[in-house]
């Protein structure tokens, strides 16, 4: 295996040259005739020369250096496919090519899992040869797919994130090419980090793709280069996700430096999605969410907060179900926020009639005691405005807040 790998790098550092060379139609099956056109090689009378005097073991060298070399890891990486496939264009070898191609895989030294390393090799030096990669991946199977899934981050962790064939593997994406890009996009990602974001065009390319399959773990990834209409069409598939993946997808939100949703607008969107009588999704889901976002408050001014509570308690209509356990994680876990909830935000829900709903209603009694702990002077003044049917219930439960009013 030593031997093999090193063969490889002794290939690929001191013997391949990618170029600049026209690609082969091989090399695009990813697109038409039409638009692969403009991009083929048109053998000049020097190249076609030197193919006609390719004969046995005497290949001229800059056709060994390059064109060569591709082909034969071509013919090695589509070997690990089924008998049966079928691909969009042949790799015209020379005759030598598959005559050593025959000799290698007669024995055992080139496995089939070992076939894929050579080529994954030359897409960091030519990562238009990406392509044929996916079109392989398409015809294998179960097993090898897996293979390749697993193997592809040697070649994309060493290939710039804003290389321009990468962003087309996400626009030319498919069906049958969905998890292979996912990992992709997943690697792109970890690679970039720390450096300018990636075009929007990923959102754009990974929203059409979404639009295909429905599989939301696609989105993650790219959640801050989604458009806003579409990153809040496609919030409530998100937010139903595992929570590592909800983390990663508001992890890239609040990372980014011009995020198409800021953390103010996501907070207000994530307790919009239950209400009484109306779940967008399940309140497990938004519980879990506003724990994700609560946790990376260090990341962001936990002021938003106050914001956020206040506006949702300014809203016509039913306050959403969720509201009052926000309010109490804030004035347990930011104190400094408490002085805010006692005097502008209790005094609101009084006025809302909070007590209707009798989960608000609970929500409310909790963090009112909380008030009275710390602030007991507010809280009097919270209780003194409740309606006195309310406040003889609340006297009842809590005889010891009656010395405060006097």
């Amino acid at each position: 295996s030593g031997t093999r790998f090193d063969t490889m790098r002794l290939i690929i550092n001191k013997i391949y040259s990618p170029g600049p060379r026209p690609p082969e139609r091989w090399q695009l099956p990813h697109l038409s005739d039409e638009e692969a056109a403009p991009l083929l090689a048109c053998d000049s009378a020097e190249e076609k020369a030197a193919l006609e005097k390719a004969d046995g073991d005497d290949i001229p060298l800059a056709l060994l250096r390059g064109r060569c070399v591709e082909d034969m890891a071509m013919l090695m990486l589509r070997s690990i496919t089924p008998a049966s496939a079928q691909f969009a264009f042949p790799v015209k070898a020379l005759p030598r090519l598959e005559q050593l191609r025959a000799q290698l895989f007669a024995g055992s030294v080139c496995a089939a899992k070992d076939r894929v390393w050579l080529y994954l090799a030359l897409c960091i030096k030519r990562p238009i040869l990406l392509h044929e990669l996916v079109e392989v991946f398409t015809q294998c199977d179960a097993e090898m797919k897996e293979h390749l899934i697993n193997s592809i981050e040697e070649a994309i962790k060493h290939i710039p994130a804003r290389e321009p064939e990468l962003l087309v593997l996400a626009q030319k994406a498919v069906p049958e090419t969905e998890r292979l890009v996912l990992k992709v996009l997943h690697i792109i990602i970890q690679t970039s980090e720390g450096q300018e974001g990636l075009s929007t065009a990923y959102g754009e390319a990974v929203s059409k793709l979404y639009g295909v399959t429905q599989n939301p773990r696609l989105l993650v990834p790219v959640f801050d280069l989604l458009d806003r209409r579409k990153l809040l069409d496609f919030l409530p598939a998100v937010l139903q996700l595992e929570p590592e993946q909800v983390t990663d997808a508001f992890r890239q939100l609040v990372r980014a430096k011009a995020p198409p949703l800021s953390i103010t607008e996501l907070l207000m969107e994530l307790h919009h999605m239950n209400k009484p009588h109306e779940n967008i999704v399940p309140v497990k889901c938004s519980m879990q969410a506003l724990n994700i976002i609560f946790s990376m408050r260090e990341q962001y001014d936990p002021k938003v907060y106050g914001i956020v509570i206040q506006a949702l308690v300014e809203e016509q209509g039913a306050l959403p179900t969720l509201l009052m356990r926000t309010v109490i994680q804030v004035v347990k876990e930011l104190p400094r926020l408490s002085d805010f909830v006692v005097a502008e935000i209790l005094p609101r829900l009084v006025r809302a009639e909070v007590w209707g709903d009798e989960s608000l209603w609970r929500g409310f009694m909790i963090v009112l005691q909380h008030a009275f702990a710390s602030q007991p002077g507010g809280a009097a003044r919270v209780l003194a405005a409740l309606p006195a049917s309310q406040l003889e219930d609340v006297l009842v439960q809590h005889p010891d807040w009656k010395a405060q009013l006097r």
